[in-house]
């Protein structure tokens, strides 16, 4: 029929718009990273394009009409290059999703190794499963990622299924590993698996523990790195490029960079053919030096989609012939390049055996002349193996990694030269270090820092070998690095973090043992040199408000550096509030263990415990006085120092480090000075505390509508009433946070109409009818009782309370009787036991399901009831619990609700408990009052 046929059609039409959907965001996805390279360049429309694109994919009402247009000018900018699909293959963006090992247990890697690495360095990567439960965690991976997972259990086999989902396209799921005989033997070896991605997404991981009796606790390892595009090709580009450089000034056209390819393309293909000669190819050196080139997988790249047609002339035509490689013109290539990887570094490792000090004088002295000596650069890159047939037997052990090594070592000279003075390596440092290494991992475990740079410090240890120890001949040397064990790809990284903390393992090193003592009087006179407090209060923005404790120490220089161009650099700690807590346990246990004669010692951490002491009363005032609403305590930050700024207690040191006598009291006296200024500071906090808790409540008595607000809420109304300076952005940082933007310091307009609105949301929150809430009236209040900036909480407070009034006409309509009230009286109910019972816990527990839902809209006579009407008691505090209370005395004629009293604290229902029992003995009428428990009613 006619129907059916429409019916059909349109069913016909919604494949073919979805069809379309899915290639262009393919296209899109594909296309995305060429264009991002264009605008790197410079090209002339790529940023723009970029940027429609973006907005294209993150808008979900973008058009079909619109994406096709954006897809018509990809094409545009795309036309004038030949080599596009190849250029793709280089670029690693063809490919959306690829399995590479879709998981299987590595039977060399013991589970036991595996997780007692992991609890080294990665602590925090496990999770628990209970007995009779199914856990998944997930983990977020962003785009164009190569990712590698490994899973691992303490005690038992488990079930698991490992998926990966993307984050834009819903329901699109990869399954990574799912074996369908459970009881996967991870607790005797390791799950492995790697992929692709060039989609953003989510990897979880799921144990299935239902049908077992035992808890499980896996450990996990996942390590991104993005996907890499062809080092070669980007090494051969720039090469090119900066030969034509002062032809692309400013903006370039596409088609500029379509024969640039071309040119690039045809280096790329003499390079292949091995015609090209070492001298055309010196400036490559710097990229086989500077990165860790996998020469296989670059050589692939190359050959990818490479054209049979290798002249001059590469004009797109509608036949194009790929010649695949077969494996042995690959192999012919890779030693090519592996020779020409040897030959770039050797001034590198030469300059690396010469600045260690690794060989003797006399030790392979021909060798090291015949390396010098190897200059030909006139020989084609097919006659290398020919010429520098001694590099490939010399080194044909030697992967880029390696290499990698070597330079790296070459530019950390100063933790080598730590390691080869400290004699690490012979059979007494070794047993040092390994003893060193274990008291240190005790001490930092509660120190992020220290133990993120101490297990640097592990893996460099073995690294660094090879540099420290004399080697018989050239040869022994190479050996030792090409067998390295446990030697990945990111393990120079570590070298480097150790290098650029030199001063610090200097510091381990500095003892015999470094013990718990050793290292709490280190870090005690550090404090006492540098040290300063730094304290954020964040609960405006709904953030943790933090204070953290920063020192420094003077940054050893490298042996290799000038004297003149020593800089007076500085390395930077910061203590947080757990290492703080933990320096603050190392004191106490250290004064116990101090001897008689280290008076000075004992002084100065006795001050130090009473100053760490006083800082955190500082801490804790301050975080008093920013909950309990102070308008001039939020998202401040205060800077302390505690450390001797007149140099007297280092001064004092450095006389007995010399054997002078100093005299007892006179360092206890410089100590307890900066013990007694901060406790100035202390005890002026807490006076500004008082005073703002007593006229909070002064201006409350006064003005009852003051009741109806929280500290906090009261707070938030006279930041909202205070005009903004460029000194004082307390209010505008509020409104970025509420709205979600971040353009407020940029147009006043916005702030003005945010504020206005935020206004009228607090006051219609108070629900009363008799008031005009209207935009206008608001503002109107608000320029008449404006705040200005710097004025005192007690004028805020008068301001605040004025404008109230003035809105709301002093609240008398709180105060009408209402004849459905029966004032005075308080009953208790009785809610849904089966509720509270529940097994599953809500983040925010309450006892709100449907029955007790519909008993509140009875005893509020069907009417929503206003939030100071009810008591939350899972989130209330000591402050707000006795504001309800006061609530409850002053408005007789309204009806209030006490819930969750059985999620609460024992303490603070002791409080509540207390307010009831005053609340029934007091003879003045209060309003009504409704308790809502499971536990008072049936104990």
């Amino acid at each position: 029929t006619l129907t059916e046929s429409k019916e059909e059609y349109f069913k016909r039409f919604l494949e073919q718009v979805n069809e379309w959907l899915q290639w262009f965001d393919r296209f899109l996805t594909i296309s995305l990273y060429i264009i991002e390279w264009l605008k790197n360049l410079n090209v002339d429309g790529a940023a723009q394009l970029l940027r429609d694109i973006h907005n294209a994919k993150d808008n979900s009402s973008t058009t079909v009409i619109q994406m096709k247009t954006i897809v018509e000018r990809i094409l545009k900018l795309f036309q004038p290059f030949n080599d596009l699909q190849r250029l793709c293959h280089l670029f690693n963006c063809l490919t959306s999703f690829q399995m590479i090992d879709g998981g299987e247990l590595n039977t060399r890697m013991d589970s036991a190794n595996y997780i007692r690495d992991l609890k080294r360095l990665q602590p925090n990567s496990s999770f628990h499963i209970p007995a009779k439960t199914i856990i998944s965690k997930s983990f977020p991976i962003q785009d164009r990622q190569h990712v590698q997972w490994s899973i691992a259990s303490d005690k038992f086999p488990c079930d698991i299924e490992i998926q990966y989902s993307l984050a834009e396209v819903q329901g699109d799921i990869k399954l990574l590993y799912k074996k369908k005989k459970k009881n996967v033997a991870v607790e005797k070896h390791v799950l492995q698996g790697e992929f692709e991605t060039q989609r953003a997404g989510q990897l979880t991981i799921t144990i299935d523990n239902e049908k077992l009796h035992n808890p499980r606790t896996v450990w996990y390892r996942i390590i991104q790195t993005s996907l890499s595009t062809c080092h070669l090709f980007n090494g051969i580009f720039n090469m090119f490029s900066q030969k034509y450089h002062k032809r692309f000034a400013g903006s370039i056209k596409e088609k500029e960079i379509a024969e640039l390819l071309d040119k690039v393309f045809q280096f790329i293909d003499s390079v292949l053919d091995g015609s090209v000669s070492l001298r055309d190819m010196t400036d490559l050196k710097l990229v086989f030096c500077d990165k860790n080139i996998h020469i296989r997988e670059e050589v692939q790249k190359l050959f990818m989609n490479r054209s049979s047609n290798n002249g001059t002339n590469r004009q797109r035509s509608s036949t194009v012939i790929v010649a695949n490689p077969t494996d042995k013109e690959i192999e012919q290539v890779c030693e090519w390049l592996q020779i020409f990887q040897y030959y770039s570094h050797i001034n590198i490792i030469l300059n690396c055996i010469e600045q260690f000090d690794i060989l003797s004088a006399d030790d392979d002295d021909d060798f090291i002349n015949h390396l010098k000596r190897l200059r030909d650069e006139n020989c084609s890159l097919k006659e290398i193996t020919q010429a520098y047939n001694t590099l490939k037997k010399q080194f044909q052990n030697l992967q880029g990694q390696h290499l990698q090594l070597i330079k790296t070592a070459s530019e950390c000279t100063l933790i080598i030269g730590i390691m080869k003075k400290s004699d690490l390596y012979s059979a007494h440092g070794r047993r040092r270090f390994q003893e060193l290494r274990d008291n240190l991992t005790t001490q930092f475990q509660l120190q992020e820092r220290n133990n993120m740079i101490l297990n640097s410090w592990i893996i460099a240890y073995a690294l660094c070998e090879p540099f420290v120890l004399k080697a018989n001949n050239f040869d022994e040397f190479v050996d030792r690095i090409a067998k390295l064990s446990n030697f990945e790809e990111h393990s120079v990284k570590h070298i480097q973090i150790v290098n650029e903390n030199a001063q610090m393992i200097k510091m381990w090193l500095s003892a015999e043992e470094t013990t718990v003592l050793d290292n709490a009087l280190i870090t005690m006179e550090h404090l006492y040199r540098t040290g300063s407090v730094k304290i954020c209060l964040r609960r405006l923005l709904n953030e943790e408000s933090f204070f953290e404790i920063g020192y420094s120490i003077k940054k050893l220089a490298n042996e290799n550096e000038d004297e003149d161009e020593q800089r007076s650099d500085v390395l930077k700690f910061t203590l947080t509030k757990s290492d703080i807590d933990d320096h603050k346990r190392q004191l106490t246990f250290c004064n116990v263990d101090l001897q008689e004669n280290m008076f000075h010692k004992k002084i100065l951490l006795t001050e130090q415990l009473n100053l760490l002491r006083t800082v955190e009363d500082i801490y804790n005032i301050l975080c008093k006085l920013e909950t309990a609403g102070h308008p001039e305590y939020q998202l401040r930050e205060e800077n302390y120092d505690i450390h001797d700024r007149t140099d007297e207690i280092d001064h004092l040191l450095s006389d007995l480090r010399n054997d002078h006598q100093i005299r007892e009291n006179r360092l206890k006296r410089a100590a307890e000075t900066l013990t007694k200024n901060l406790d100035l500071i202390h005890r002026s906090l807490q006076a500004n505390y008082d005073m703002w808790i007593h006229n909070l409540e002064r201006y409350r008595q006064d003005h009852h509508l003051l009741y109806l607000f929280s500290n906090r809420q009261i707070m938030i109304l006279i930041i909202l009433l205070t005009r903004s300076t460029t000194q004082n952005q307390v209010k505008c940082q509020f409104l970025e946070k509420v709205c979600l933007s971040e353009d407020i310091l940029r147009h006043k307009d916005n702030e003005m109409k945010l504020t206005i609105q935020c206004l009228i949301h607090y006051s219609r929150s108070l629900k009363l009818n008799n008031c005009d809430l209207s935009e206008m009236n608001i503002t109107h209040h608000y320029e008449t009782h404006r705040i200005e900036p710097y004025s005192n909480a007690e004028t805020a407070l008068k301001k605040l309370s004025q404008f109230l009034s003035e809105i709301f006409d002093n609240g008398r309509e709180l105060f009408q009787r209402n004849h459905g009230n029966n004032e005075n009286q308080q009953y208790l109910v009785t809610i849904n036991s089966t509720q509270h019972n529940r097994i599953e816990k809500t983040p925010i527990e309450h006892n709100l399901d449907l029955d007790t839902c519909c008993v509140l809209l009875n005893l509020f006579q069907d009417r929503l009831p206003s939030a100071y009407q009810i008591l939350w008691c899972s989130t209330a505090n000591e402050d707000d619990i006795r504001l309800f209370f006061l609530r409850i005395r002053t408005f007789r004629y309204l009806t209030f609700v006490v819930m969750n009293i059985d999620q609460m604290h024992h303490r603070l229902r002791e409080i509540l408990l207390n307010e009831q029992d005053e609340l029934t003995k007091q003879e003045q009428t209060h309003g009504t009052v409704y308790y809502f428990s499971n536990e008072l009613t049936t104990s």
